[in-house]
């Protein structure tokens, strides 16, 4: 069974993250590289990466949760702390949960959850301690399904925001 811990020397797992991404890509709606994501809604003001090595490099300035197994890291969530105004105002400051991959070998069991239960259970002491959020596209029902098995609310949604009839959804929940 995987262990979740902060990853404290993000560029030590350099080469898995990248891997992970690369792995995953065509997974996301739209895909990773593909220059659309640059048009995708966000909580921020800058244009979204779109290439592996911006969505590397954006994960290695965030701090960041790892699944590990044997020593080997086999998922990752970044996280980034969000404050002001937007879709997620009502929840700010929040640790928004900006990227969360699984290699496709560890899928089913449970580590994404996991993840999101770490940051509500025992978020770490350098990011905001009030809530958590993320954002997906309505079509991503695995996601979805744990986010609402954890209580997150939808909170805000753009309608076909990742591409004709795709929307991105944005979800949060209170830390208690």
């Amino acid at each position: 069974m995987a262990t979740l811990r902060v990853i404290r020397q993000p560029t030590a797992e350099r080469d898995a993250i990248r891997r992970l991404l690369s792995a995953a890509d065509e997974a996301f709606v739209p895909p990773l590289t593909d220059d659309a994501r640059a048009r995708i809604s966000r909580p921020g003001i800058e244009p979204g990466p779109t290439s592996i090595d911006d969505y590397l490099q954006a994960c290695l300035d965030r701090p960041l949760l790892g699944a590990f197994d044997e020593g080997q890291l086999v998922g990752f969530a970044s996280l980034e702390p969000q404050a002001g105004s937007g879709p997620l105002a009502d929840y700010t400051p929040t640790t928004h949960v900006s990227v969360l991959l699984v290699d496709e070998a560890y899928r089913g069991e449970g580590i994404a959850t996991r993840f999101y239960k770490y940051l509500l259970e025992t978020p770490p002491t350098e990011l905001p301690q009030s809530a958590v959020s993320t954002k997906t596209w309505h079509t991503n029902r695995g996601h979805i399904a744990i986010l609402d098995s954890l209580g997150f609310e939808c909170v805000h949604r753009v309608k076909d925001d990742r591409e004709p009839g795709v929307d991105t959804v944005y979800y949060a929940r209170r830390l208690r």
